[in-house]
C-alpha cells in the first residue's frame, strides 16, 4: 500500500510541473515551426575554413596511438560531420566565387575529405599513414594537372 501512494505522488510531482508549462506557454513544443521558416545563410569561407579545422583537429586526436581509432574512419566522420553541418546549417549551400551555390553531398564529401587529408598531414603527419600520404600525392599532382590544362584551354 505504502509503495501505491508512492508511485501515486511521484507521479504527481513529475507530470504536474510538464502540464502547468505546457499550458503557460513556458515549453513550446511547436518551437521547431518558427525556425523553419528562417532563412538560411550559405557557409561562406570563414564558415568552412571552421568546420575544416574542426575535422583536422578530430581526424589529428582520433587517430593519435593512445586513442587508436582507424586513420580513414576518422577521415570519414570529420568528413560527413563536415556535409551533415553544411546541409543543417545551411541548407546544403555555399558562397562561391560570389554566388550561392548548392552543392551535391557526394562531391562535398569527396572534396572534404581530400581537404581534411591534407590538412592532417600538416598538422599531424605521424599519425597519418604512408598509404593515405601517398594516395594524397596523387590526387593532388591529378589536380595541378587538371588546372594547368584548364589554364592553357583559357589562354587559346
Amino acid at each position: 500500500m505504502k509503495l501505491k501512494s508512492y508511485f501515486k505522488t511521484l507521479s504527481k510531482l513529475i507530470y504536474s510541473p510538464i502540464i502547468i508549462f505546457t499550458f503557460l506557454g513556458i515549453i513550446d513544443f511547436e518551437g521547431t515551426k518558427a525556425l523553419a521558416n528562417t532563412k538560411t545563410k550559405p557557409a561562406d569561407i570563414e564558415d568552412l575554413s571552421l568546420y575544416q579545422g574542426m575535422g583536422i583537429s578530430f581526424v589529428c586526436t582520433a587517430s593519435r596511438k593512445e586513442v587508436d581509432i582507424d586513420f580513414n574512419k576518422a577521415v570519414g566522420v570529420a568528413s560527413d560531420t563536415f556535409v551533415t553541418v553544411v546541409e543543417q546549417k545551411h541548407g546544403g549551400l555555399i558562397f562561391e566565387q560570389g554566388k550561392e551555390v548548392k552543392v551535391d553531398r557526394k562531391t562535398l564529401f569527396t572534396n572534404v575529405s581530400f581537404r581534411i587529408l591534407g590538412g592532417a598531414i600538416n598538422v599531424c603527419p605521424d599519425n597519418v599513414p604512408e598509404n593515405s600520404k601517398k594516395m594524397f600525392e596523387q590526387g593532388l599532382k591529378q589536380i595541378e594537372k587538371l588546372n594547368k590544362n584548364k589554364n592553357k584551354n583559357k589562354k587559346r
